[in-house]
């Protein structure tokens, strides 16, 4: 949900479009584990998928699907720490009423399906569901306050606060600093054209991603996988009606963690090293 609440305008054209299409690919090198028990190897990652937003001035519905691919080599492969490729189904979004001038009530929910290939996908249903106060006293300020309830099936139902804030000190210059649960941190936006046609960003977050998985010994598995990217990324209109844009990034991610869940317990661990990562991104408005 990288868009919702963005102003058209931050988004390098002032025409109402609010409908989003983009195709998105990612690769992350492969290196070494650690902590991983006495067990060795390396482990690779990449992406690839689709997203559909809309967006309106009360609501917003983002569906997206993402394939990762998992490298595993050496003696890790094969191993109870060790899984296969897996795909992502997520609808999510959220619903506004207006309160006041400033103030607003938000509705924010979520649903997930999230497996290895040789799970079935519904066996990986997650979902959240909660509220938020949103207050924006001036143009250049907009602030989502508020609690959802995540239940997850690697562990149980949690309260997770959400945070949304943007501050726009300048045309040129926008900061984004996000808590969801799933991803939190901060983004520093650049526009350095008057049309605002290009963007550049900076981030740094703490991320999450979950997936149920085959079956063990012991019972039913799912990975929880948390990490660090640092994500320096460009964006490009590539004319001046804001339909067409590309981006590119590149990310760096010092920190990554994949334990392995049954019945809310930590059943082993590993620990990649720091890896570098490329991505890509097309997409349209319209």
């Amino acid at each position: 949900m990288s868009f919702l609440l963005s102003s058209p305008d931050a988004l390098g054209q002032a025409q109402r479009k609010p409908w989003l299409l983009m195709a998105d690919g990612q690769y992350r090198d492969a290196d070494v584990i650690s902590h991983s028990g006495g067990v060795t190897g390396s482990f690779g990652r990449s992406r690839s998928g689709l997203e559909l937003i809309y967006q309106d001035a009360d609501r917003a519905v983002d569906l997206e699907w993402y394939r990762y691919g998992h490298r595993f080599s050496g003696a890790v492969a094969g191993t109870d720490r060790a899984y296969g490729d897996a795909q992502d189904l997520v609808l999510s979004g959220f619903r506004e009423w207006r309160l006041t001038d400033k103030y607003a009530g938000q509705l924010i929910y979520g649903l997930e399906l999230a497996a290895e290939e040789s799970v079935g996908l519904a066996d990986g249903f997650r979902w959240g569901l909660g509220g938020a106060l949103r207050w924006q006293p001036d143009e250049e300020t907009d602030v989502a306050l508020g609690l959802m309830l995540q239940d997850r099936f690697e562990n149980s139902i949690l309260p997770v606060p959400y945070v949304k804030a943007f501050w726009r000190p300048c045309r040129y210059a926008e900061i984004e600093v996000r808590a969801t649960g799933l991803q939190n941190g901060v983004i520093f936006r650049g526009f350095p054209l008057g049309d605002r046609s290009t963007t550049v960003d900076l981030s740094v977050a703490y991320e999450t991603l979950n997936f149920r998985l085959t079956d063990a010994a012991y019972g039913s598995r799912a990975v929880v996988v948390g990490e660090v990217p640092i994500r320096l990324g460009l964006m490009q209109f590539l004319e001046s009606s804001g339909t067409w844009f590309v981006r590119a990034q590149a990310e760096w991610v010092p920190f990554a963690r994949h334990s392995f869940k049954h019945g809310g317990e930590t059943q082993g661990a590993f620990q990649p090293g720091a890896t570098w990562g490329l991505g890509g991104r097309v997409g349209a408005r319209f």
